[in-house]
């Protein structure tokens, strides 16, 4: 459309310009009396408004924009439904896991575990709410107070001060409550957990999947590599963080069979050269940088927890 509107200004122009040459009126005259250039005339604004209307009525393409959001959400309520089916936690039948922080899903297997070690004899805690605070009940415990300062303390010791946690009690019964104040986590932050996840399930070193999503995609859903491949590893089947699952699978196989970390890693590469050859790899500059990207920053993975 910009382009039509721009041959027609210039078109404009030049007329205005032109038409006010007598040499040039008299051209026009002469042309004028000729049918034929009437009719190539007539045709070539017919073809224009044709094409102007035409890609006037059409509806703009549409960009697809994944939700990312609703996606963690999704698997943090499929990680919750976990615990409770490994019988680590129970879920009361009021928690609503529509939309779960995940911020506070996340932390779960931790508070959990905080639980277990400070309270000797530990009944099964029950989860009687998860959304923007997260509420975790203890029940069976009469005098709860020195066990509860203790559990805040060793929550506030490995939460940090973005999260603000509190007991209260209600005869027997004792519930935790935690709540998230600091910024939304970004996707590098919520892709960690489902990267575990896989990593585990392939027994494949998370640092290294975490690292090479980063270096294919930047942890964009949307990311479009050439051809039809797409998401967080470019790969040309699988949706949202189905792909960390194919990639995870993928990789593990590929190493299974003795090839070395940094050629499994070149077979991920988003943007190979026309006519370049896997094996061939390192022979590219590009290739073999972007590589060398990939491993050097497991070790920061590794660095920040993710082993």
């Amino acid at each position: 459309m910009i382009f039509v509107v721009l041959w027609s200004v210039i078109f404009v122009f030049l007329a205005i310009y032109l038409g006010q040459s007598p040499k040039v009126r008299g051209w026009l005259k002469l042309l004028g009396r000729n049918r034929r250039i009437w009719r190539v005339t007539i045709a070539t604004v017919a073809i224009i408004a044709i094409i102007t209307t035409t890609y006037l009525l059409l509806p703009a393409a549409h960009h697809h924009q994944t939700n990312e959001r609703e996606l963690f959400e999704e698997f943090a309520a499929e990680a919750v439904l976990k615990l409770h089916t490994l019988q680590k936690v129970t879920i009361d039948s009021t928690c609503d896991l529509t939309h779960p922080q995940p911020e506070l899903a996340y932390i779960l297997p931790l508070i959990i575990a905080a639980y277990n070690e400070i309270v000797e004899k530990p009944t099964r805690p029950e989860l009687t709410r998860l959304d923007d605070t997260l509420h975790f009940t203890m029940n069976g415990y009469k005098q709860f107070k020195n066990r509860g300062i203790r559990l805040n303390k060793a929550l506030q010791k490995k939460l940090g001060n973005r999260y603000t946690t509190s007991i209260e009690s209600d005869g027997s019964s004792h519930t935790l409550i935690v709540t998230y104040n600091g910024a939304p986590w970004d996707n590098e932050q919520l892709t960690a957990l489902p990267v575990m996840d896989a990593a585990q399930s392939h027994q494949l070193d998370a640092a290294l999947l975490m690292s090479l999503i980063r270096h294919v995609s930047n942890f964009d859903f949307d990311y479009r590599g050439q051809k039809d491949s797409h998401g967080l590893l470019a790969l040309d089947d699988g949706e949202g963080l189905q792909q960390i699952y194919i990639g995870a699978e993928r990789l593990s196989k590929l190493l299974q069979v003795g090839i070395s970390q940094e050629n499994a890693i070149a077979t991920f590469y988003p943007d190979p050269e026309i006519g370049a050859k896997p094996e061939n790899w390192n022979q590219s500059p590009l290739t073999k940088s972007w590589v060398d990207q990939v491993m050097a920053d497991v070790q920061f993975y590794k660095a920040n927890g993710m082993k």
